[in-house]
């Protein structure tokens, strides 16, 4: 391929750029996996309310089969690109999750939180577990430690996605749902992860330090 893009004259920098898109392609067609990219936009650098801790801010998006695309923002404490960290995914729209995004980066954690572009259920898992898969391929994230935080409609998604996909998901953190998670499915019986029921009249302070000792 670069030997042909060479021929016709296509610069260095335009014949990577041209490889990775095809292999984008071919990986969405082909239905072999997902791709991630950040944005180019400039890192930003902003603070935990709760323990003023520097936090990392990066938009991400991931790319599943076919013409899957889910946009979101990667939260993580400040110049830890080299460290493992646990990994939480929120599952609710942006606008919720962004300020426990920047708490849970505050707390060690690092944190994602994207828009459901589905309107059904189905539409949604599979959003979600494109994520997922994302999440725990990458560098600075333990896959062995991610978990699933839902609020709100987002309660009933996470916990579909993590008892279908035990192995994946350590464990599953639920704000406030209105039903009893190892109740709705013969899946959640055979679940071998752990699962937290946060009660939100509690405040948010006293929620962060309950998930992190979950978490940790």
């Amino acid at each position: 391929m670069n030997k042909f893009l060479e021929k016709v004259g296509v610069s260095i920098a335009s014949r990577i750029g041209i490889t990775a898109a095809i292999a984008l392609i071919a990986a969405a067609v082909l239905g072999g996996g997902y791709w991630y990219v950040t944005s180019r936009a400039p890192r930003e650098t902003v603070k935990s309310a709760e323990s003023g801790t520097k936090v990392d801010v990066e938009e991400m998006a991931f790319y599943g089969t076919g013409s899957l695309r889910v946009s979101g923002k990667v939260y993580r404490p400040a110049n830890t690109l080299d460290e493992k960290r646990p990994a939480v995914i929120y599952c609710q729209d942006t606008s919720y999750g962004e300020s426990w995004c920047r708490e849970l980066a505050g707390a060690g954690i690092i944190a994602y939180c994207f828009d459901f572009q589905g309107d059904g259920e189905k539409a949604r898992t599979r959003e979600l577990e494109t994520v997922l898969k994302g999440i725990r391929n990458l560098r600075h994230a333990d896959k062995d430690r991610v978990f699933l935080l839902g609020e709100a409609n987002g309660c009933l998604t996470a916990a579909t996605v993590a008892f279908a996909n035990p192995k994946q998901v350590q464990g599953l953190i639920l704000v406030s749902p209105g039903f009893n998670p190892l109740e709705i499915s013969r899946k959640a019986k055979r679940y071998k992860g752990t699962v937290l029921i946060v009660d939100d009249a509690l405040g948010r302070k006293a929620n962060l330090e309950e998930i992190r000792g979950f978490v940790y």
